[in-house]
């Protein structure tokens, strides 16, 4: 199955799960091997295969031991650096902020007593 956004979040962690137990069986491991590579319990293994609800951790884990812990950049890519970040060179963003027109035109809401 391809994961699309039509996807709910119950069909998407089941698809994870089965592509893990792919994964696993190609390695020509056991549920139990895996587990022990990954650091967890073996119903934790079976969950994730199952049902996909797992903690990030585990999932990260059990990506490590299968070797498919870089795969995560393909998810998630590195942002490419801005040309506008040269001015806040050294400085992380702490916050979104829009300017005053922005925020006059996003707000839907209205007092009722404007013209």
């Amino acid at each position: 199955m391809k994961i699309t956004a039509d996807n709910n979040n119950l069909a998407v962690m089941k698809e994870i799960g089965a592509r893990i137990k792919r994964g696993r069986l190609d390695m020509q491991l056991s549920q139990k091997e895996l587990a022990e590579r990954a650091g967890i319990s073996m119903r934790t293994m079976s969950t994730i295969e199952n049902s996909g609800d797992v903690r990030l951790e585990s999932l990260i884990r059990v990506l490590r031991a299968m070797g498919q812990l870089e795969n995560l950049n393909l998810l998630l890519p590195e942002l490419a650096f801005n040309p506008e970040d040269y001015r806040t060179l050294g400085k992380d963003r702490q916050r979104v902020s829009k300017n005053k027109t922005q925020q006059e035109n996003s707000s839907g809401w209205k007092w009722g007593d404007e013209e």
